[in-house]
Protein backbone atom coordinates (compact mmCIF):
# COMPACT_ATOMS: atom_id res chain seq x y z
CA UNK A 1 0.00 0.00 0.00
CA UNK A 2 2.86 1.88 0.65
CA UNK A 3 3.57 4.89 3.26
CA UNK A 4 1.60 6.90 5.32
CA UNK A 5 2.11 10.16 7.21
CA UNK A 6 -0.17 11.79 9.90
CA UNK A 7 1.19 15.54 11.17
CA UNK A 8 -0.09 16.73 14.51
CA UNK A 9 0.78 19.58 16.41
CA UNK A 10 2.33 18.64 19.75
CA UNK A 11 1.05 17.23 22.06
CA UNK A 12 -2.04 16.63 20.11
CA UNK A 13 -3.34 12.82 18.83
CA UNK A 14 -6.30 10.83 17.89
CA UNK A 15 -6.83 10.99 21.79
CA UNK A 16 -6.44 14.74 22.44
CA UNK A 17 -9.52 15.11 19.85
CA UNK A 18 -11.61 12.08 20.94
CA UNK A 19 -11.77 13.57 24.36
CA UNK A 20 -12.00 17.40 23.33
CA UNK A 21 -15.12 16.27 21.34
CA UNK A 22 -16.15 14.09 24.08
CA UNK A 23 -16.01 16.89 26.32
CA UNK A 24 -18.08 18.85 23.89
CA UNK A 25 -20.71 16.41 24.17
CA UNK A 26 -20.60 15.00 27.50
CA UNK A 27 -19.44 11.70 26.80
CA UNK A 28 -17.12 10.71 29.38
CA UNK A 29 -14.12 8.45 28.24
CA UNK A 30 -15.23 5.64 30.36
CA UNK A 31 -18.08 5.37 27.39
CA UNK A 32 -16.07 5.42 24.24
CA UNK A 33 -15.07 2.96 22.03
CA UNK A 34 -12.12 3.52 19.75
CA UNK A 35 -10.94 1.16 17.36
CA UNK A 36 -7.25 1.88 15.86
CA UNK A 37 -4.50 -0.81 14.27
CA UNK A 38 -1.14 1.30 14.60
CA UNK A 39 0.87 3.00 17.10
CA UNK A 40 -0.55 6.60 16.66
CA UNK A 41 -3.62 4.85 18.25
CA UNK A 42 -2.34 3.63 21.43
CA UNK A 43 -3.45 6.72 23.77
CA UNK A 44 -6.54 6.48 22.16
CA UNK A 45 -6.96 2.55 22.36
CA UNK A 46 -6.18 2.63 26.62
CA UNK A 47 -7.38 5.44 27.01
CA UNK A 48 -11.15 4.62 26.14
CA UNK A 49 -13.65 2.83 28.02
CA UNK A 50 -13.28 0.11 25.44
CA UNK A 51 -10.34 -0.03 23.06
CA UNK A 52 -10.39 -2.28 19.85
CA UNK A 53 -7.00 -3.64 17.88
CA UNK A 54 -8.11 -4.38 14.30
CA UNK A 55 -6.94 -7.90 13.31
CA UNK A 56 -4.29 -6.53 11.44
CA UNK A 57 -2.76 -4.36 14.41
CA UNK A 58 0.55 -3.91 15.39
CA UNK A 59 1.97 -5.65 17.96
CA UNK A 60 1.86 -2.46 20.45
CA UNK A 61 -2.16 -1.43 19.54
CA UNK A 62 -2.83 -5.18 20.37
CA UNK A 63 -1.00 -4.84 23.41
CA UNK A 64 -2.87 -1.45 24.34
CA UNK A 65 -6.14 -2.78 23.23
CA UNK A 66 -9.08 -5.02 25.25
CA UNK A 67 -10.41 -6.59 22.64
CA UNK A 68 -8.88 -7.72 18.82
CA UNK A 69 -11.57 -7.43 15.99
CA UNK A 70 -11.11 -8.86 12.43
CA UNK A 71 -9.40 -7.40 10.10
CA UNK A 72 -10.22 -4.46 7.96
CA UNK A 73 -10.86 -6.94 4.98
CA UNK A 74 -13.21 -8.78 7.37
CA UNK A 75 -15.42 -6.11 7.83
CA UNK A 76 -13.53 -5.71 11.40
CA UNK A 77 -15.32 -2.70 12.08
CA UNK A 78 -19.16 -3.55 11.29
CA UNK A 79 -17.87 -7.07 13.73
CA UNK A 80 -17.42 -4.01 16.70
CA UNK A 81 -20.35 -2.36 16.10
CA UNK A 82 -22.39 -5.26 15.89
CA UNK A 83 -20.80 -7.12 19.03
CA UNK A 84 -20.80 -3.98 21.20
CA UNK A 85 -24.51 -1.58 20.34
CA UNK A 86 -26.58 -4.70 19.47
CA UNK A 87 -26.92 -3.60 15.87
Amino acid sequence: YGAVLEVFQAPTSKWTALTRIGDALGIPPADMVAVGDDVNDVAMLSGAGVGVAMGNAGPEARAAADLVAPSNAEDGVAWVVERLFDA
